[in-house]
């Protein structure tokens, strides 16, 4: 099944201190430079994440993106552009990264300064990308007593996290992602076959 791709040569240690071992398969496909990839599926590296990982997920049929800060769907036009390109998707024949049927038994990792693209079953990418942060770097777990502490919890996380949006700004974060995903593909039909 991962005949396509070749193992990580050796043990490569991350900045973060985790390994690279053999549940990591180095995959022999273009990466773009920063931030074409990750703008055409969505995710800002607003922490200085090493590593990002992508998949499929059945539950709502999306893409999934995460750092193992935060996990969250991604937009999904980037994501299709990239792995079902034809200088790409060969190399991804027979790996399950997910799909609308299916859960995915594989992560696409991406180391975003080497710019190289893994492959690793989802438990091993996600022990990585959550060893990328330091303890204190984590955000701490609310201690829920009751129902009510959920609510208050909840509640609170809607009034910081609510987002007015005019319908001239989603019109050009619309057209925003289109861009992205173009800037992508014009970039991945000009690498050498």
């Amino acid at each position: 099944m991962l005949s396509n791709s070749e193992h990580v040569e050796g043990t490569a240690k991350n900045n973060a201190g985790c390994c690279l071992n053999d549940h990591f398969l180095l995959l022999p496909i273009p990466v773009p430079p920063a931030p074409m990839l990750e703008r055409a599926v969505g995710y800002q590296n607003e922490r200085n994440a090493r590593y990002l990982a992508l998949w499929w997920e059945p539950c709502g049929d999306e893409v999934m993106v995460s750092d193992g800060y935060v996990s969250f769907t991604g937009h999904w036009p980037g994501y299709l552009a990239f792995i079902q390109h034809s200088r790409i998707y060969p190399q991804l024949v027979g790996l399950n990264l997910g799909s609308s049927e299916e859960n995915a038994d594989y992560h696409l990792v991406i180391d975003l300064v080497e710019r190289k693209a893994y492959v690793a079953p989802n438990r091993d990418a996600d022990r990585l990308l959550s060893s990328q942060w330091q303890t204190g770097e984590r955000p701490a777990l609310p201690e829920l007593h009751s129902l009510a502490d959920l609510e208050a919890l909840l509640t609170t996380f809607m009034e910081m996290h609510s987002v007015s949006i005019t319908q001239e700004e989603l019109m050009q974060r619309l057209e925003e992602d289109r861009k992205a995903v173009q800037e992508l593909m014009n970039w991945l039909n000009n690498q050498p076959a």
